[in-house]
């Protein structure tokens, strides 16, 4: 593995424990319109993000 994808799994790794550890202190949201919207949201940012990678390659 690269040196960068092995810094990148560790920020990660070290990302899930900090949201686990801190898990109650974070605000959660009940209203499930936002639930969707964030997720379409999300959804969104993923696909521009894969399209731009996609194109940076070729």
């Amino acid at each position: 593995m690269k040196q960068v994808s092995i810094i990148g799994v560790i920020f990660i790794v070290v990302i899930f424990v900090l949201l686990k550890v801190y898990q109650d202190s974070i605000p959660r949201i009940s209203e499930p319109i936002t639930n969707i919207l964030v997720f379409v949201v999300f959804i969104i940012f993923i696909i521009i993000f894969g399209l731009s990678k996609i194109s940076k390659k070729r």
